[in-house]
C-alpha cells in the first residue's frame, strides 16, 4: 500500500495531464502484454503483438521484468511529444540519476540484468535499449497512438468535468477503485507488497492517466521521495478498445495512393517515428531512400519538418492524419 499526504498547499497543486507521452506508454504496454488481464478488451492485440516479436527484444524484459519493479526509464525520459524527444530526454539523463535506478533495480531483483549494466555511463547502451524500443513501439503501439491520444485526452476531459463539478474530494474519490481518499491521505492499493509514504512538501501532485497501465502506480524519484506521479487506469470499456484496435484507413487502400514504401513512411511518421535514420531503421530502407519519401510526402503537405538540436524531424500535417484516418493535428501533444 502507497500512502500520499497532502497539505493544503498540496491540494491547491494537484494538475491532470492526458499521459506522459507515447514512449512510457508503450514502456507501460510490456506489462500488458505479459499480463492475461482483461483478455477481452487486450487478448488480440497481444496476439497479434506476441507474433511479430523475436529474440532482438529480450533486453525490453530486463526493462519490465515479470516481478514489479521495473527500470523506470519512463521517469528517467520524461514526458515527450514523441520518441524522439523522449530518448534525447533519456540520453541526456545524468549518470547519477541513472545509476539510482540501476540501484533500486538490483535492490529489489538481486542485480542488474548484462543488457541494463552499461546504461548508466555507456551511451551506445542506452542507444541500444532505445534501438529495440522504437521497433517494438512500431510493431506494438504506433499504428494506435493517435486513437489511444484521442481516448486519453477524452479521459482528461473527464476528470476535468468531475473537478468542476465535485472540488478536489471528488476527483481524488474517484480516480480507480484501489485508490481510496481518506483526507488528507491517498491511498493506493498497487497490488505489492511495499508500505510507502510520500510526503509531498508543497510541491502538489501530477496525476497522469493511462491506457495499458491497468492497475495505479507511483512513478517516484528513489532518491526524493516528493518527487511522485501517480499513473492511474484510464477508464476503458470493450466498445472503446475494439475501436481503437480497428479504425483507420486501410493499410492496402493507402498503399494504393501513395505506394507502398511512402504509405509506410507516412505512417510510421503519424506513428511517432520522426528522424530519419529512425525510419530508415523502423522500415529497413537506406536513409537516402527515405529522404526522398520525405520530400515527396512534405510537398504535397502531408508532413512537416523541422531541425531540432541537429536532428531532422517529420511530423504529420492535419491533411496526412486526415487521410490516415487520424483526426488529431499533433497526436504526441
Amino acid at each position: 500500500m502507497h500512502r500520499i499526504h497532502f497539505t493544503a498547499e498540496d491540494l491547491g497543486r494537484v494538475r491532470v495531464a492526458p499521459t506522459l507521452g507515447p514512449m512510457a506508454e508503450t514502456l507501460f504496454s510490456l506489462t500488458t502484454l505479459r499480463g492475461r488481464a482483461e483478455e477481452v478488451t487486450f487478448g488480440a492485440w497481444r496476439r497479434r503483438v506476441r507474433g511479430r516479436l523475436d529474440a532482438r527484444f529480450a533486453v525490453l524484459t530486463a526493462v519490465a521484468p515479470p516481478r514489479m519493479p521495473c527500470f523506470d526509464l519512463a521517469r528517467l525520459a520524461g514526458t515527450g511529444r514523441d520518441l524522439a524527444e523522449s530518448a534525447e530526454t533519456f540520453l541526456a539523463s545524468p549518470r547519477q540519476a541513472v545509476q539510482s535506478e540501476l540501484d533500486f533495480y538490483a535492490g529489489h531483483h538481486g542485480r542488474v540484468p548484462t543488457a541494463l549494466a552499461g546504461l548508466a555511463d555507456t551511451l551506445a547502451v542506452r542507444r541500444e535499449v532505445l534501438s529495440t524500443l522504437r521497433a517494438y513501439h512500431h510493431a506494438a503501439v504506433g499504428s494506435h497512438w493517435g486513437r489511444i491520444r484521442a481516448h486519453l485526452d477524452a479521459e482528461r476531459g473527464r476528470r476535468g468535468t468531475i473537478l468542476l463539478d465535485h472540488g478536489i474530494d471528488g476527483l481524488l474519490s474517484q480516480l480507480h477503485p484501489n485508490i481510496r481518499w481518506a483526507p488528507p491521505t491517498l491511498h493506493i492499493n498497487a497490488g505489492g507488497h511495499r508500505n510507502d509514504d510520500f510526503t509531498l512538501e508543497g510541491r502538489g501532485l501530477l496525476l497522469v492517466s493511462s491506457f495499458f497501465l491497468r492497475a495505479p502506480v507511483v512513478m517516484y524519484d528513489p532518491g526524493d521521495l516528493a518527487d511522485c506521479i501517480l499513473i492511474y487506469p484510464a477508464a476503458l470499456s470493450v466498445d472503446h478498445a475494439a475501436g481503437i484496435w480497428t479504425a483507420g484507413t486501410s493499410t492496402r487502400a493507402l498503399a494504393n495512393l501513395l505506394g507502398r514504401t511512402r504509405a509506410s513512411v507516412l505512417t510510421a511518421i503519424a506513428d511517432g517515428v520522426t528522424t530519419t535514420g529512425a525510419l530508415a531503421r523502423s522500415l529497413d530502407i537506406s536513409s537516402a531512400a527515405i529522404s526522398q519519401h520525405t520530400a515527396v510526402l512534405r510537398e504535397a503537405s502531408l508532413i512537416t519538418t523541422r531541425r531540432h538540436h541537429g536532428s531532422v524531424l517529420h511530423h504529420p500535417t492535419q491533411t496526412g492524419l486526415t487521410l490516415l484516418d487520424r483526426h488529431d493535428a499533433d497526436p504526441t501533444t
